[in-house]
């Protein structure tokens, strides 16, 4: 039996800085909060195809390489994350799919963790694990 996970997202590296949205599913929030960009996973759907789907809705992009860093709990369900390098600084988003877009220093990540202006908790710890694998 295969694990079930609700969201597929990635970590997107470009040098030293890493990108996070603002979902517009998070729009009811008075204070939003940063996010992997990435997305449900479809029925019958595997999670690295939905990564993938999903930064190509949300960012047009396709990463050549994903590799999976890990599963995250968050509210009561798994969560896949993967990362990727980037070969650009990606600025234009779907505007339907997220309200704001922008690349963060690790130093910044950790104030935004401090700050609790990340949405999940998780952002900050699967950003550090891709860090460890990725420079391995």
């Amino acid at each position: 039996m295969s694990r079930r996970y609700r969201t597929a997202r990635a970590v997107l590296r470009y040098d030293d800085r890493y990108l996070l949205a603002v979902h517009s599913s998070f729009w009811a929030r008075r204070e939003r909060r940063w996010g992997l960009p990435g997305g449900g996973i479809e029925r019958g759907e595997d999670p690295l195809s939905a990564v993938r789907r999903e930064l190509h809705e949300e960012l047009e992009v396709r990463p050549t390489h994903l590799t999976e860093i890990g599963a995250y709990f968050y509210k009561g369900d798994d969560h896949i994350i993967f990362g990727a390098e980037s070969d650009h600084m990606i600025r234009d988003y779907d505007e339907s799919e997220l309200l704001d877009l922008r690349w963060f220093t690790l130093d910044e990540l950790q104030q935004l963790d401090h700050q609790r202006k990340l949405h999940a908790g998780y952002e900050l710890q699967a950003i550090r694990q891709f860090i460890a694998l990725a420079d391995h």
